[in-house]
């Protein structure tokens, strides 16, 4: 049996909802976040090269929407380890009958969901309680001259973040009303 429940999104397929089951006795709770050999099973990725941990003060927090360009785009497996988010992701493949589409999730450890969000996409999330921890696996490592970002508030995109107080970085701030998305 799988310790795992893998949910197309229901808007752009690719994107995966992952559901870890639990196995509870009077102790708590066991589950399994990653298993490599079940993921690579059932398409959703077949490497990690990096794996980053955040933690966020403050309810409200937005991070991103992030991405790496080609040749090394970054598919990004995220849990939610403490706190709650909504995260997001948002389509970049121009190629694609899912362009400029965008999909969102609440992750908690509560629920014991995760989000696949493959290469081709950028990712941006907003805490929805203080002291929020994430722990997300990469299918790339970081290379600064391939990080890119967009406007979280791009009106072609019109994210619904659930929190209207948003606290961002400076880097954020300054992220543009994306190029990616001009004839949609």
């Amino acid at each position: 049996m799988m310790p795992f429940e893998i949910h197309s999104d229901e808007t752009i397929p690719e994107v995966k909802v992952v559901h870890r089951k639990e196995f509870a006795d009077e102790r708590g709770w066991f589950a399994e976040i990653f298993r490599l050999s079940d993921f690579e099973k059932m398409g959703i990725i077949s490497e990690i090269d990096q794996i980053n941990h955040s933690f966020s003060k403050k309810r409200g927090t937005l991070r991103g929407l992030h991405f790496q360009e080609s040749p090394h785009e970054q598919g990004k497996m995220v849990y939610c380890m403490r706190g709650s988010i909504w995260d997001v992701a948002v389509d970049i493949r121009k190629e694609s009958d899912t362009y400029g589409l965008w999909t969102g999730y609440e992750l908690t450890p509560e629920n014991q969901n995760s989000l696949w969000i493959p290469p081709g996409f950028a990712h941006g999330f907003q805490t929805l309680s203080d002291n929020t921890i994430l722990i997300y696996m990469h299918s790339e490592k970081f290379y600064k001259k391939l990080d890119k970002g967009i406007n979280p508030f791009d009106k072609l995109l019109d994210i619904k973040w659930p929190i209207k107080k948003k606290i961002m970085s400076p880097k954020d701030n300054k992220l543009k009303s994306s190029k990616y998305f001009k004839g949609l």
